[in-house]
């Protein structure tokens, strides 16, 4: 004869006083965060939605705009300089998404395949090192190794017995300027990029690694087949971080060249910053803006459909 079992006890209910306490607690967490949110909506989505608005007119900074529709964006996608522009943009976004992803990557890659942890970390310190180097010291460095008649690159060539009317003028002239400007940065060892590849790597279960070995994959196959998938995620970031940083960056130019000779290194961003700050054409300037927030957002909207690490499949 079984034993009737004892009933279960009804769930014991909270007192009022434990409520409020909860209520209370709730309400000054989101007290807190009041000021960051505040700060978030003056700081970052107002200019983004006045620059929007802004777009549409006619305005200098100081007086009253008028709206003039269209015409900001119909004088930038008909004016050469900005087909120009354009073009570099493309050109240079090429490249540097290349270049993000595959040195950054295969520096971690073989950081990543040392046996001792220290040599890892000393490898790793090497290439972060870099970092704490200010961009204009940097920017500064490359202008005098691309100078045509002092630079270290033209002092190679002709100790190679390049005569010197064949040497390169580099920055100085439209046929090799916007390839200077590629070449600033070698060997393009992304301290931030490789650290995150480095994670991904290192974030790999053994035991996935352990099968695909007693499976018999090992070197390139088990580096494409099985490795690369499981950190697609980190290319996916940085891609989406090298389109938006390339998108928006001008300084190089700024500082090296001002857009030129001609308008052989000017890019969309370069042009937004000189109408806004030298020619105080507030309104074109935020349509430029505009373009390049649209240009940002789409190939954002790309890369998150079209690149998936095969971790991020279970959430589908």
């Amino acid at each position: 004869m079984n034993r009737a079992e004892p009933a279960a006890l009804p769930p014991t209910p909270r007192s009022a006083r434990t409520r409020k306490l909860s209520a209370r607690t709730t309400a000054i967490a989101y007290l807190f965060l009041v000021p960051t949110v505040v700060m978030i909506l003056v700081f970052n989505y107002y200019p983004a939605i006045a620059a929007f608005v802004y777009s549409f007119t006619d305005w200098n900074g100081f007086t009253q705009p008028s709206f003039v529709g269209l015409r900001n964006f119909t004088e930038m996608f008909t004016t050469k300089v900005f087909t120009q522009a354009f073009w570099n943009l493309l050109w240079l976004s090429l490249v540097k998404v290349i270049i993000s992803i595959t040195i950054p990557l295969l520096v971690a890659f073989l950081i990543y395949k040392v046996k001792s942890s220290r040599l890892q970390n000393l490898y790793r310190l090497l290439f972060v090192f870099p970092l704490v180097i200010p961009m204009m010291v940097i920017l500064l460095l490359w202008q005098f190794i691309l100078n045509p008649d002092v630079g270290l690159i033209n002092a190679i060539l002709s100790w190679l017995g390049i005569p010197e009317s064949s040497l390169p003028l580099w920055l100085g002239s439209p046929d090799t300027s916007l390839i200077s400007i590629m070449l600033i940065g070698f060997p393009w060892v992304d301290g931030v990029a490789m650290l995150i590849f480095l994670a991904g790597f290192q974030s790999i279960p053994r035991s996935i690694v352990e099968a695909a070995t007693m499976d018999g994959a090992a070197g390139l196959r088990k580096l494409v087949f099985i490795e690369l998938p499981l950190v697609l995620s980190q290319v996916k970031l940085i891609l989406i971080l090298t389109i938006i940083g390339t998108l928006q960056g001008f300084q190089t130019q700024l500082v090296l060249t001002g857009g030129g000779p001609g308008y052989s290194t000017t890019v969309p961003g370069l042009i937004m910053y000189q109408e806004a700050m030298s020619n105080n054409r507030l309104g074109f300037a935020c349509a430029i803006g505009v373009v390049l927030f649209i240009l940002i957002f789409a190939l954002t909207l790309i890369n998150n459909k079209y690149l998936k690490s095969s971790t991020e499949y279970g959430a589908e």
